[in-house]
């Protein structure tokens, strides 16, 4: 939890640095800074490594998450976003070893890409996109993590409150592409099992928070 508040904090404290620098300026609708938080779910492949198979997951749990836009068209913006996901991760095994393992994990993603936005009315816009980047699973120290390539694709819309201050909501579907490959180690004591994943992991999300328009 403490990992929760210290990047909301810092998404709170980039919101009010960009506020400050915004005030002077004439020029409007440059760009947005977002953050938003909400409920990721899925996350399960099957596993197997030799003579060992069974079930990966990560545990459905709450995830924060933060973006920048630039404006490069009046319906197109380019974002980065980061998304932190705070959860555990299990291992059920088929056949009588190894155990069932769970450990905690810190599930993130870096996405970069394009935004299509369509206006609906003078405050309501409805957007959607598609971002390329990495995703990567940060196990307790005595496991090791795992990164690879993955892609997202977001539906959402967003309802202006004021000139510059705005409601967003949306979902996302996430894409680990070829998890497989990688050694996440599962075990206890002196004994553990490599496991790599027969088919890519999928994630989705729903949530939604403020952003800023400058």
């Amino acid at each position: 939890m403490k990992n929760a508040q210290d990047f909301l904090s810092s998404l709170l404290i980039t919101l009010v640095i960009m506020t400050i620098l915004s005030i002077n300026s004439s020029a409007q609708d440059k760009g947005e800074i977002s953050f938003y938080s909400g409920y990721q779910m899925l996350g399960g492949v099957n596993v197997y490594q030799g003579v060992i198979d069974g079930h990966l997951d990560i545990n459905d749990a709450a995830f924060y998450s933060g973006s920048i836009g630039i404006r490069i068209r009046p319906e197109v913006l380019l974002e980065i976003q980061y998304l932190y996901q705070p959860t555990k991760v299990s291992f059920d095994p088929n056949g009588p070893t190894p155990e069932f393992v769970a450990f905690n994990a810190d599930v993130h993603y870096i996405l970069a890409g394009a935004r299509y936005e369509k206006s609906f009315s003078q405050t309501a816009t409805g957007y959607g996109g598609l971002s390329i980047g990495t995703a990567g699973v940060v196990p307790d120290a005595n496991f090791d993590p795992a990164w690879r390539f993955a892609f997202g694709l977001t539906v959402g819309a967003k309802f202006m409150m004021s000139d510059n201050i705005g409601l967003k909501i949306q979902a996302q579907g996430l894409f680990p592409i070829q998890w497989a490959g990688g050694s996440l180690y599962v075990g206890t004591g002196g004994a553990g099992y490599g496991i790599s994943a027969g088919t890519s992991i999928v994630q989705i999300n729903v949530g939604g928070g403020l952003f800023y328009a400058f």
